[in-house]
């Protein structure tokens, strides 16, 4: 095996490369270029994960219900939520479901205005009707859906007629 300098040991690699010493120093450039890009890849996937979480806390919307009442009317059983929104952004009521039935009618009002789009911060009155009869006794859970895809529980309190929210 060649040597690279007379009198000097063989070369640490096997493959013969008449220019040894430019060789070692293109062996450790390659892998310091190497060494960097795996921590250019760490650095940008960490950078990935905190940008992904500080955006889903910045966006964070929830809807708290504060009373739920179920009373009959109608032919069928009204359901008067009492609910605040919260966090950073707006939430639009789609749906409420009690028991596994879906309402057939669904109103929102925000203050005295009807709307079904929720800001954070506003408290307001979400009235569905459903069609089936609920009679003094029943727990039943409910639902409330927004087309964002959220779901928020809620367990009614039975009444005679219509109860008023606290902001009412």
């Amino acid at each position: 095996m060649p040597r690279c300098d007379p009198g000097g040991a063989p070369p640490l690699f096997f493959i013969y490369l008449p220019v040894c010493r430019r060789v070692r120093g293109a062996v450790v450039s390659i892998q310091v270029a190497i060494l960097m890009a795996v921590i250019l890849a760490i650095a940008l996937a960490v950078a990935g994960y905190l940008m992904t979480m500080f955006q889903a806390a910045a966006r964070y919307t929830y809807i708290a219900v504060l009373q739920a009442y179920v009373y009959p009317g109608g032919g069928g059983s009204w359901v008067k939520l009492c609910v605040a929104a919260g966090g950073s952004d707006a939430l639009k009521i789609e749906s409420v479901e009690l028991g596994g039935v879906k309402a057939s009618r669904v109103e929102v009002y925000v203050g005295d205005s009807p709307r079904a789009v929720v800001r954070a911060g506003e408290t307001a009155v979400v009235k569905a009707f459903f069609d089936v009869r609920v009679e003094y006794g029943q727990s039943l859970v409910g639902w409330l859906h927004t087309a964002e895809g959220f779901k928020f529980p809620f367990t009614p309190t039975y009444t005679v007629g219509e109860p008023k929210c606290p902001f009412e």
